[in-house]
């Protein structure tokens, strides 16, 4: 008897599956439709300062995108290896930014041990008084355009969330403004959105960061 060869149904197969294959081996292994980045900055005189965060996944992309893990330290985790990786830091100091009257303020990141789970501390000494600044916060946007960043004030100024995107990386904060406008209800609108969307993928890409790790 004649067996039929299954060998035109593998290839329809592969065929099918390839596609899914690329798009999870997208920018930066990126997952920009899960619980976006978030930025919390304050000023205080002349100091400002920002908290960076983002999902553990997120980091690991970061990470992958620079090239930490390519460090050949057998004894290093992968954790390890994103932590003291100079070329993340420098991507960080890069992308996250403040200046103050067209000029850049001196910024220093704090050690980035715990970063996948407390995030990333900036200070920036802007020499005078901070009453308005211009922002750059272009972390993960310039990856994957998909990417939104939150930024959000930290007490006493009460202002609305604002959203960093790969088009809009930049923007003007004015810390004398006060009061919630229309912004923030499309901030809310959108993080609503990217929480049902991003459902499907994290539960797909949660454990890239046990693979990277190994």
């Amino acid at each position: 008897m004649n067996i039929p060869s299954r060998a035109p149904v593998v290839v329809l197969l592969f065929a099918a599956v390839l596609p899914v294959l690329a798009a999870l081996a997208g920018p930066a292994s990126a997952h920009p439709f899960g619980a976006p980045p978030t930025a919390r900055i304050s000023a205080t005189g002349t100091q400002v300062a920002i908290h960076y965060s983002a999902s553990p996944d997120d980091w690991f992309a970061l990470g992958t995108a620079k090239g930490a893990f390519k460090d050949p330290a057998p004894q290093l985790t992968g954790e390890e290896k994103l932590e003291r990786s100079p070329v993340v830091r420098d991507y960080l100091l890069k992308t996250i930014t403040v200046a103050q009257d067209g000029r850049p303020c001196p910024g220093r990141l704090a050690s980035l041990v715990g970063v996948t789970d407390h995030g990333a501390q900036f200070d920036y000494d802007c020499g005078r008084p901070v009453d308005d600044l211009d922002v750059t916060l272009s972390a993960l946007t310039d990856l994957d355009r998909n990417y939104r960043t939150v930024l959000v004030f930290a007490p006493p100024v009460e202002r609305e969330q604002m959203l960093f995107t790969s088009t809009t990386p930049t923007q003007h904060l004015d810390f004398s403004a006060s009061g919630v406008s229309a912004g923030v209800v499309g901030v809310a609108l959108w993080l609503a959105f990217v929480v049902v969307a991003g459902v499907g993928g994290l539960v797909v890409l949660r454990t890239r960061r046990r693979r990277v790790a190994a």
